[in-house]
């Protein structure tokens, strides 16, 4: 009898056992109600629960540009499978413009591509100030201290500089071979380049010996002058150095050695569709980054020159300056990941490897030195005239005006009235100046 009774109580107690561990395992299957737990987010399900991030990046160039900033992108995502990066790119005529009404409506890219218009962008507040991540997400410590400092208003750091460059000629070595001319020696100045000019345009039936180096010709040649555009808080020159810029190109323009008004208001600075490139002239202005994207875009031999020389003051007015910056807009709901991007975009070999000179050469000394090692014959040359550069110059870095679209947009106006005879040298000359004046008056006052 009392084994009976102790078989049954033993049965009784283990269907009790079984039915609470069912319990409790039906309690853990099921979801969270309420409670001290929180609800899982519906947007980190996947890539060991990191939350699924979407990045706008938005740039300007020409296709070869378009093509290493797509590689690096998708060695980003592979190596941050959870980010998920959209590109946006386009070429240069009326990208700030686009920029700009994305901003006014709320729905600007995360990631933007900005040029020496940089300060302008920050005094509208739209830029996401980085220091918060700089030293964790964002190491500048192997970064140049003077393209920190570019990047640096009132005290607050806003943008990874992408490269170092300077402006210059490109010469079409190739139409140069065509037309039996001899190149320009390392020395020239603006009357050698005035023959020159002159003496290609004569011999190449239909094609020019140089287009006009426009508003950041002008940069260079007063600089020459030591003088500069503006610069904390001061113009630094004056009308008669308008009026002598735009007589240099229209007395060549006359003489034949520049090309036409109608041809040179189609240029573009997109290397695929530049005049230097459509074979239309022999000699055109670019910054240095820009030298790799204009010789794959041609099977012309192109050569990276020196700006005429003043032959009063020796100078060739030519700078070191950044190329771009990166930056984020301060509206991204993912600013920490902007910061780990830009990181990756200048610091990480591979990536940096990829990207080579099209933005200019690295302000990352580590990077540069491998760079050294590993890059191709374009980036060579580009690391050569950069020394050149150095080695000749000592013109400052000069930011870019206060009111950046509007001014360029004013001295292009400009010149376009000079170039169809609306307006004398002279009263165009003093109406430019005037009317910037007034704009950076404005635009310092915002």
């Amino acid at each position: 009898m009392m084994k009976k009774f102790l078989y049954g109580f033993s049965i009784c107690l283990f269907i009790v056992m079984v039915a609470a561990c069912n319990s409790q395992s039906e309690e853990a299957d099921a979801p969270s109600t309420g409670g001290d737990e929180e609800p899982l987010n519906e947007e980190a399900q996947t890539n060991g629960g990191e939350e699924e991030i979407e990045l706008r990046m938005t740039w300007w160039g020409g296709q070869e540009r378009h093509d290493r900033t797509l590689k690096v992108i998708e060695l980003y995502e592979e190596q941050n499978p959870h980010v998920t990066i959209v590109p946006e790119y386009s070429g240069f005529d009326g990208y700030f413009d686009k920029l700009s009404t994305q901003l006014a409506a709320g729905n600007a890219p995360d990631i933007v591509q900005y040029g020496g218009n940089l300060n302008d962008f920050v005094a509208r507040g739209t830029v996401l100030p980085l220091d918060d991540y700089v030293g964790n997400e964002l190491d500048l410590s192997q970064h140049d201290q003077s393209m920190i400092d570019a990047a640096t208003f009132d005290g607050q750091f806003y943008g990874v500089t992408l490269g170092t460059n300077a402006r210059g000629v490109l010469l079409n070595k190739t139409l140069f071979d065509e037309a039996g001319v001899v190149l320009p020696s390392e020395d020239w100045t603006w009357d050698d380049f005035y023959e020159i000019a002159n003496e290609l345009s004569a011999t190449l039936d239909g094609i020019y010996g140089t287009a006009d180096f426009e508003e950041d010709g002008f940069g260079t040649f007063l600089a020459q002058r030591d003088k500069w555009t503006y610069l904390d808080g001061e113009i630094g020159f004056e009308p008669q150095d308008v009026k002598d810029w735009f007589t240099l190109w229209k007395e060549l323009r006359e003489a034949g050695g520049a090309a036409i008004p109608e041809v040179q208001v189609t240029a573009t600075q997109t290397p695929e569709q530049s005049l230097i490139v459509q074979r239309t002239v022999v000699m055109e202005a670019i910054a240095s980054n820009q030298l790799g994207a204009y010789q794959g875009a041609t099977e012309d031999e192109l050569i990276l020159f020196i700006n005429p020389y003043n032959s009063e003051s020796g100078k060739n007015g030519v700078g070191l300056r950044p190329s771009q910056f990166l930056a984020g807009t301060n509206t991204t709901d993912h600013p920490e990941e902007v910061a780990k991007f830009l990181d990756f975009f200048v610091n990480d070999l591979e990536a940096t490897e990829i990207l080579g000179n099209d933005r200019g050469a690295p302000v990352n000394a580590e990077v540069r030195e491998f760079l050294l090692d590993s890059g191709d014959v374009v980036d060579q040359e580009i690391f050569a005239y950069i020394d050149w550069v150095s080695s000749t110059s000592e013109a400052p870095y000069i930011p870019n005006l206060p009111g950046y679209n509007e001014n360029t947009q004013l001295f292009q106006e400009t010149a376009e009235r000079i170039y169809f005879e609306q307006s004398t040298v002279e009263e165009a000359s003093e109406n430019y100046f005037n009317e910037l004046i007034a704009n950076i008056e404005r635009y310092s006052e915002e």
